[in-house]
């Protein structure tokens, strides 16, 4: 099975087009969303409807997701993010909203585990460290486990010798995946990258190969802006996508 695995959309809909553009080329056959669809952007109704009507598709929440829905205290997050919050409140759809309220934090099959943050803390933790990969590993029980929120696409193993390995996932690149071993997968952000590159980002996953390939797409940038300018969403916000930081 090839799977297109997305996470971070935050309501950027030109991203969202790009990345799903970029599936059809890569013969997808099944689609994973690991949360935050909403937040920080200007589209949250488009976004998660565009979501809804993929076929065979799986979703868990992201902590932008609960807190758009009243799941999830503000307080958690800082005044940036919760100005944009508030406006998703005010603008999401009913029938959208109550689709964000029943979304699962985690999903466990037999092939994967699905997360937004880590299996540890499924909302809330930004795995970034070796410590933090090797306290999450009891707390799955496949061979990977595929997670996003912060935004920087990343890989998480133990190598041969037994070393933790933490390494960025560069556009294009595939990798082999070690099925008696246990991997950490971040897919990084379609809609907010905060790695540097400008573009969506988005991974395939074939699990016969056992592989992973990290996608990078090019989108309208100023169009996206532009909404976000016409809402008066946070001036930070609308900036830090020309830089990917």
């Amino acid at each position: 099975m090839r799977y297109g695995i997305f996470s971070d959309v935050h309501s950027n809909l030109e991203a969202l087009e790009a990345v799903l553009a970029f599936f059809r080329k890569e013969r997808i056959q099944s689609f994973i969303c690991l949360g935050d669809l909403v937040g920080y952007g200007p589209n949250p109704n488009e976004c998660v409807q565009k979501i809804l009507n993929l076929k065979k598709i799986q979703i868990t929440a992201g902590n932008h997701d609960y807190a758009s829905v009243g799941l999830k205290e503000l307080t958690w997050f800082n005044d940036l993010a919760s100005r944009s919050i508030i406006w998703t409140k005010r603008h999401l759809k009913e029938e959208n909203r109550n689709f964000l309220m029943r979304l699962p934090r985690l999903i466990d099959v037999s092939d994967f585990t699905l997360c937004h943050g880590s299996p540890r803390d499924p909302s809330d933790e930004y795995l970034l460290t070796p410590r933090q990969y090797l306290d999450n590993l009891e707390f799955f029980r496949n061979p990977v486990c595929f997670i996003g929120h912060t935004h920087l696409p990343a890989i998480f193993y133990a190598d041969s010798l037994g070393m933790i390995q933490h390494r960025p996932l560069v556009d294009g690149e595939t990798i082999q995946l070690d099925p008696q071993g246990k991997t950490i997968v971040n897919v990084g952000s379609v809609g907010q990258p905060r790695d540097g590159d400008v573009r969506a980002a988005c991974l395939v996953y074939d699990s016969e190969k056992y592989e992973i390939k990290i996608g990078r797409c090019p989108y309208d940038i100023a169009a996206v802006q532009e909404k976000m300018r016409q809402y008066s969403l946070p001036l930070f916000l609308i900036e830090r996508l020309s830089y990917g930081r």
